[in-house]
């Protein structure tokens, strides 16, 4: 008798500002190659969608044709609750870093958490890999979104990929892990709550820096941002469950009160 095996819902992909319509479509091959099928792009500097991206698509042209656009990162990682971002280097950020096969492992038991928390809702939480734009590659601010910065162990001398070839290796390492874990996918532990997704972190993190801002914790103006992106890859580490995230906002509400009694005594 076989055992159905619930698969985790593969991750989407994320191409953050990509330049050239040819390694959008090539990045589409790689991806049909691995059984990978949503694709978001933000804002393509040739707009979309982009005739040249076509032809290296190859079999992959649906993939295209279903692609996403969006204007901000934010905006294209609302529903997503555990992302990868991949670089050609390291940062000086407070963020986890592995090689693309940590990564994938990470990547498809945080999938397999998701899949096991569904409740049945029309939106799940998913998870992503995110790719930055050829020249450049992703910022740090875009990278301290992730919880995980992937890099790979290439030559030293020339670590770079092409945007492309950076994909078919991530979608490739995802692909191992699924086909070397096929086991039933058990429950999730009871009164657990499901992992809080990128948008519901953001929204946090922005009462959080209002209610540092409202007590005078910034010193000057260049202050702010340096502690929101500290801040920001901390949370991301930590992967709060929505539950814990709830905890923390009960903090900041009741603290908020205590210091409008205060205010008010005064």
């Amino acid at each position: 008798m076989t055992t159905k095996v619930n698969l985790p819902i593969a991750p989407i992909v994320i191409l953050a500002r990509p330049q050239m319509g040819e390694n959008i479509g090539a990045a589409a091959r790689a991806m049909m190659n691995c059984g990978l099928a949503e694709l978001r792009l933000v804002s393509p500097r040739d707009g979309w969608p982009n005739p040249l991206a076509v032809p290296m698509a190859a079999g992959g042209r649906k993939i295209l044709e279903n692609a996403v656009v969006f204007e901000s990162l934010a905006a294209a990682t609302h529903d997503v609750s555990f992302m990868v971002a991949a670089s050609a280097r390291r940062r000086d950020l407070p963020i986890k870093n592995a090689d693309p096969r940590v990564a994938a492992t990470l990547l498809l038991a945080h999938a397999r958490d998701a899949l096991a928390f569904d409740t049945g809702a029309e939106t799940s939480p998913r998870t992503a890999l995110l790719f930055g734009p050829e020249a450049s590659g992703l910022n740090n601010d875009e990278v301290a979104l992730a919880d995980i910065l992937v890099t790979a162990p290439l030559n030293p001398a020339y670590p770079s990929l092409n945007l492309a070839q950076a994909v078919f290796l991530m979608a490739w390492e995802w692909r191992m892990a699924t086909l070397a874990d096929s086991e039933q996918l058990a429950d999730g532990p009871e009164g657990v709550s499901a992992p809080a997704d990128l948008e519901k972190r953001a929204y946090f993190m922005s009462r959080l820096q209002d209610v540092l801002a409202r007590e005078g914790f910034f010193s000057n103006a260049e202050m702010a941002p340096i502690v929101h992106r500290n801040l920001t890859c901390l949370l991301a580490r930590s992967a709060p469950t929505e539950q814990e995230l709830n905890t923390l906002h009960g903090i900041l509400t009741l603290f908020e009160r205590n210091t409008e009694a205060g205010g008010d005594n005064s």
